[in-house]
């Protein structure tokens, strides 16, 4: 919890003089604009009020992936200290661990933070996305491809389950009798049990026809559920999905091209 009279502290930073200069700038929304002279701390504290006054996504890019988790960390801490924008709308879009034909594989951890930022990203409102050098040198497929590797499972919804499974799979997850490593999922007779790769994500869900009746966290080691929750999300988990390789066994990738906007 912020106290009051320190959100009401640093509101002060929005009425001096050349911040307001650089939001008229801003508001213009034409050529380049170049703010310089602010320290390390001051950047993170008037990069979320630079994004507000933007009224547009912000990409800040940075030397490489440790540079970007710090950075996330200090712009989160700022939003919630000066109350510009919501921290969950700063997110990190990391390079790969490995460069291209390098004949490795990324770390799976690395493939699914990308595609869920490419997803939120194409699906969600967003204010300030974290990138790396060398994951803005990579090129991206648009907006629409993204959209569609990731889904959101909400309790009392209805769904139709062989489109839901179909899906699963296209994405990289895979089906087997009891769901036990992350990246599996399981169907029986009214429920279904998913493992991504993150281990809060892993839920059970019960269907009452084809209305999801309940969701559960999941805990493969037991095979019991436990707290429920109203929602979860599913992103794909194919170690190409962000690059429209396998994962694009159920939509064919589009075609590479320049896009104008990310």
């Amino acid at each position: 919890m912020i106290l009051p009279f320190v959100r009401e502290l640093l509101t002060d930073l929005e009425h001096c003089e050349p911040f307001e200069r650089v939001r008229r700038h801003l508001a213009l929304a034409a050529g380049r604009k170049r703010v310089s002279g602010l320290t390390a701390t001051a950047r993170a504290l008037y990069l979320p009020f630079f994004a507000r006054a933007a009224q547009s996504p912000v990409v800040v890019i940075v030397a490489d992936n440790k540079a970007a988790d710090t950075l996330q960390l200090t712009l989160r801490a700022a939003c919630e200290l000066t109350g510009a924008i919501e921290p969950e709308r700063v997110l990190r879009f990391p390079a790969h661990d490995v460069l291209p034909f390098e004949n490795m594989s990324p770390h799976p951890d690395v493939q699914e933070q990308r595609a869920s930022v490419l997803w939120k990203i194409a699906t969600a409102p967003l204010s300030i996305v974290i990138v790396p050098v060398e994951a803005a040198c990579m090129r991206v497929f648009p907006a629409d491809y993204y959209a569609q590797l990731g889904r959101v499972l909400r309790r009392e919804e209805e769904i139709d389950m062989d489109e839901l499974t179909t899906h699963l799979a296209s994405v990289g997850y895979s089906p087997m009798d009891i769901v036990e490593m992350p990246g599996q999922f399981t169907r029986r007779a009214a429920s279904s049990t998913s493992t991504p790769r993150k281990p809060t994500a892993r839920f059970a869900m019960e269907l009452f026809g084809d209305e999801i009746e309940s969701l559960r966290k999941f805990e493969p080691d037991s095979q019991r559920s436990s707290t429920a929750i109203d929602e979860t999300w599913l992103f794909a988990v194919d170690r190409d999905a962000d690059l429209g390789g396998s994962a694009g066994r159920g939509t064919p990738a589009p075609q590479r091209k320049p896009s104008r906007r990310w």
